[in-house]
């Protein structure tokens, strides 16, 4: 989902095939990295964590690996995402079906599904935890997702005291939609919608100690740690998991190097250094993408962007994987809009339509105005402290006036940036986006034209009709092919200019088995083993 809060705070149509309707790209820890040593259960991991924030897994940051992974390690919700599988799976519902005109999803909630202190998840303890998310609204990127829901509208707005929507009926959980919305399953995917005790969830901190509804239990917490064991019902082979918290992951990663944690994440200038002392150790090194990108968006109102050629031109005219280089160590350049961990995800989706190519960008801006008198377009970006915004802002106008458009990059404090984009004040702008939840419709969904997230003013009636055909698709190669289209769809209006698709980097100790990194960043600790 594109978010401003994303972009401030921290790809034309292609004869590319789709090899499979799974997500592609899941990192895997080698198992056989210590070879000889039989792997066991039991045990307990030392993790380190940095800048997770609340427990409150509804205040879940989707930007922060951490904060994610805490949310998973901690919560279960409806579904969850099986990054093994690279496919969604039932967890705390234990079977869940669509009404064959798209507008009812039945969730049969698990009998046997308890939280961390053994009393049982019920229906209406799922109904107030996804009520929770709801109520944030545009503030929490699934919560706005759910509009489609019957009463969302009332309930946000103050005006009912809970989501008409969602119906408790014994032990099921039905969602009724104002219109089909066939990606919930995925959308209750996102840890954002962990169950939580109600008495916990009177609270805003979760700063005592929250019954869990994941696989593990949390005993004690300090400043500087938690202490978790594995939950009566759960099937982790972990005895438990010793999460140790640091300032920042470079902090993280030293202490990983001192020997203190079993697991961390590598920051990005450390990648090299951490698998060759990966290779040396026999531990492992996972790098996988995440489901975070940076670009730069185009307000297509403005009117010096109201030339859909000249947009075009902006996207061939700006060298990507030069900044990519020289900005964002350890990162890929974007090929497409689906991002990592959504079935749709194709390895160069934006073709030809983004590669770098001055002289046909040249081109382009010809075609656009023949007579010359192309408009200057002002880069907008939000100033930071080490001065990196800039320098990408700069690196652009270069770009672009090397092809004839003019442009002048033009700074804004952080605090106002955001306000500046909502209104539509900006012209080409820095921008970015978060797929919280693993399906195409996050990523494809903010350019509704009465999306609240489309903040580049596209009003396309094709685009929207496909949208609405995915979503009321019943069958998956339908549901994928109108996503594909839609994509496709974006890339030739060209409201978007993408760069660079960030990663996930975790380094684990010599011992540890079957860690798998999921786009969002958090690990599958109920697969992870320790040999020994």
């Amino acid at each position: 989902m594109f978010v401003a809060a994303c972009a401030v705070a921290a790809a034309c149509s292609t004869g590319d095939a789709i090899s499979d309707v799974r997500p592609t790209g899941l990192a895997f820890a080698d198992p056989t990295s210590t070879s000889g040593v039989a792997p066991r259960g039991g045990g307990v991991l030392r993790v380190a964590v940095s800048g997770v924030g609340s427990l409150d897994p509804a205040r879940a940051n989707p930007a922060s690996p951490s904060s994610m992974l805490m949310a998973d390690l901690l919560f279960d919700g409806l579904t969850g995402y099986d990054a093994t599988k690279g496919a969604v799976v039932g967890v705390l519902a234990s079977s869940w079906g669509l009404s064959s005109d798209g507008l009812t999803w039945t969730f049969e909630v698990d009998p046997a599904a308890t939280f961390g202190d053994g009393s049982p998840v019920r229906p209406v303890d799922v109904k107030a935890s996804i009520e929770r998310v709801a109520v944030q609204a545009a503030g929490s990127l699934p919560g706005v997702r759910l509009a489609a829901v019957v009463g969302y509208d009332e309930f946000v707005a103050g005006r009912t005291s809970d989501l008409a929507g969602i119906v408790v009926n014994g032990s099921t959980l039905q969602f009724r939609l104002r219109a089909p919305y066939a990606a919930l399953g995925e959308l209750l995917a996102d840890p954002a919608f962990g169950i939580v005790r109600p008495a916990d969830a009177t609270g805003t901190s979760f700063a005592a100690q929250p019954a869990t509804s994941g696989s593990f239990v949390l005993v004690s917490r300090t400043d500087l740690s938690l202490t978790l064991t594995r939950a009566p019902r759960s099937r982790a082979l972990l005895d438990g998991v010793e999460v140790k918290l640091y300032a920042d992951v470079d902090a993280a990663y030293a202490a990983f190097g001192r020997g203190e944690v079993d697991e961390a994440m590598v920051p990005a200038a450390k990648l090299t250094e951490a698998r060759t002392a990966a290779g040396a150790s026999g531990g492992s090194l996972v790098v996988a993408p995440q489901e975070v990108s940076y670009v730069y968006g185009m307000n297509v109102a403005a009117p010096a962007l109201q030339n859909v050629v000249l947009r075009q031109a902006v996207l061939r005219a700006v060298d990507r994987e030069a900044i990519r280089t020289q900005f964002f160590p350890g990162t890929t350049t974007m090929t497409g809009l689906i991002g990592p961990g959504a079935a749709g995800r194709r390895d160069n989706a934006c073709g030809t339509a983004c590669a770098y190519d001055a002289a046909a960008a040249a081109a382009l801006v010809k075609q656009a105005y023949p007579s010359g008198g192309v408009p200057e377009l002002h880069v907008d970006y939000f100033t930071d402290e080490a001065g990196r915004e800039a320098k990408v802002a700069d690196a652009i106008v270069a770009n672009l006036k090397a092809v004839g458009i003019p442009a002048v990059a033009r700074p804004h404090p952080l605090a106002e940036f955001g306000e500046l984009v909502a209104r539509g004040g900006a012209e080409l702008f820095r921008y970015g986006w978060i797929g919280s939840y693993p399906s195409a419709d996050a990523y494809l969904s903010p350019f509704e034209r009465r999306g609240t997230d489309n903040v580049f003013a596209l009003d396309d009636e094709t685009l929207a009709a496909t949208l609405e055909q995915a979503r009321r698709a019943t069958s998956d190669s339908a549901r994928l092919s109108a996503y594909v289209s839609a994509e496709d769809r974006v890339f030739a209006l060209a409201p978007v200019l993408p760069l660079v698709q960030y990663q996930t980097a975790v380094v684990a100790g010599p011992t540890v088995r079957d860690l798998v990194v999921a786009p969002d960043g958090s690990i599958d600790f109920r697969r992870v083993r320790i040999a020994g």
